[in-house]
């Protein structure tokens, strides 16, 4: 693999010189771990697993009855190798508030001391990291022997050796990635795409279950424990490694929320480390970033760890949210997905908080763009008109019994958030394209 050119970032009207910013599809496709979104309801698939797994001993709570990871922590500074550092929090942002966002925090508790630059976060020793054994390699980013093994520990519940992680995964809601929904959810997210036609892309999300588990890796269909660690580790492991602790840091590429950096084992044996990149003072929250390679990021190629690259829309396909501000959108105007019709920017605010676009100097929006790029906007403002029409049809009510043709609240509500950003991006697109004559310039 080539190591990337730095990009280098200019005003908006101008351009990013640099694009060859990539690490393949496959690197794009399988990225970093997160914690599935706390306003994600669980669905009805849970009740199956429950009857698959013996996880019976509760979660340890804070005082509040949020979980607190207590005995995750115990589990791993048992391990000689093993440290979380004595100033992590896991819970609420605000404790006791059950609108706040979950997460790894600095604690706030009297006394508390700061991490500081350099410092360890977490060491996670190989032992208690689920991953695909002697075949694990640090330059691979999908691994069918990963989601084999986390299964199978997942059906072990508390008689894994993982049991402090597993209990946690088991208890994780699922419905969060467009992939996971229910049909009506993943028909409609599908026409609000044009069926293929803006992204994220159908091959990112619509049966990558069964491409990339059934098909690629010959999985049982009718195991659900094996697709509830498909899409666990689809969602939340490090291209190959399911990491306790780690996995819970929640994303940003704000330069002023960014505070970590990780590293993978070099090879089997061998420990994973998350390290602050900056001071982290008590109360501030840990970051990590699922995407911190993307072309739009300030990262430095030796942060650039696990390659991870993939745009916004993508972020969305595979994690189940859209990041905030900055965004990498990648849009595509060509039937045949040729390379030099995609139009390429960089979302985000400036000084004075006005959006900015910095533009790719060989993706810019042409005439053919323009008009696509327009159409879209125009269909997807329709569509917006008849949302209180569409929901009233689509939508499951609470009291409801189940429908195939409609979708859970939380499906819905989370392609309307989604929405709200494709739109923005789409207009801003069209906004702050550079001049004709400035284009002619370069």
């Amino acid at each position: 693999m080539p190591e990337p050119q730095k990009d280098h970032r200019i005003p908006q009207s101008t351009f990013i010189t640099e694009k060859d910013f990539r690490f393949g599809d496959t690197a794009s496709q399988h990225g970093k771990a997160m914690k599935v979104p706390s306003h994600i309801l669980p669905i009805a698939t849970i009740g199956i697993l429950a009857h698959h797994a013996t996880a019976t001993l509760p979660l340890p709570t804070d005082e509040h009855g949020d979980y607190n990871g207590a005995d995750l922590i115990e589990w791993i500074n048992s391990h000689p190798q093993g440290y979380v550092h004595p100033s992590v929090r896991i819970g609420r942002e605000r404790p006791g508030d059950p609108t706040s966002m979950l997460g790894l925090y600095v604690s706030s508790a009297p006394g508390t001391k700061s991490i500081e630059e350099d410092e360890i976060i977490a060491r996670i020793p190989w032992s208690h990291l689920i991953s695909p054994g002697e075949e694990y390699s640090r330059s691979k980013f999908f691994s069918c022997q990963e989601i084999r093994n986390l299964a199978k520990e997942l059906k072990l519940g508390d008689n894994s050796r993982y049991a402090p992680y597993v209990r946690y995964l088991l208890a994780q809601p699922r419905g969060a990635m467009p992939g996971e929904w229910s049909n009506a959810g993943k028909k409609f997210f599908a026409k609000l795409l044009d069926y293929g036609d803006l992204p994220p892309y159908e091959e990112t999300w619509l049966d990558v279950y069964e491409t990339e588990w059934i098909k690629g890796c010959h999985g049982d269909p009718e195991d659900p424990m094996e697709r509830m660690a498909f899409y666990l580790a689809s969602s939340r492991d490090e291209d190959t490694l399911m990491i306790p602790i780690y996995d819970m840091a929640n994303h940003s590429n704000d330069p002023d929320k960014l505070n970590t950096l990780s590293f993978k084992p070099d090879k089997v044996g061998k420990s994973f480390r998350f390290e602050a990149s900056r001071t982290i003072l008590p109360g501030e929250q840990i970051y990590n970033s699922y995407n911190r390679c993307n072309p739009c990021s300030e990262a430095d190629f030796d942060n650039c760890e696990t390659f991870s690259s993939q745009p916004t829309p993508d972020m969305f396909a595979h994690f189940g949210f859209v990041e905030s501000l900055p965004q990498y959108w990648r849009f595509d105007s060509s039937e045949e997905g040729e390379e030099e019709d995609e139009i390429e920017m960089c979302l985000s605010r400036n000084s004075s908080g006005e959006l900015e676009v910095l533009w790719f100097k060989n993706s810019m929006p042409d005439e053919v763009d323009f008009e696509y790029l327009s159409r879209h906007l125009k269909r997807l403002k329709g569509m917006n008109a008849r949302k209180a029409d569409l929901e009233s049809k689509l939508v499951l009510g609470n009291d409801e019994d189940i429908d195939e043709k409609k979708m859970p609240r939380s499906e819905w509500e989370s392609i309307w958030r989604y929405y709200d950003e494709l739109v923005r991006a789409i207009e801003a697109a069209i906004k702050y394209a550079p001049p004709d004559d400035e284009e002619d310039e370069l």
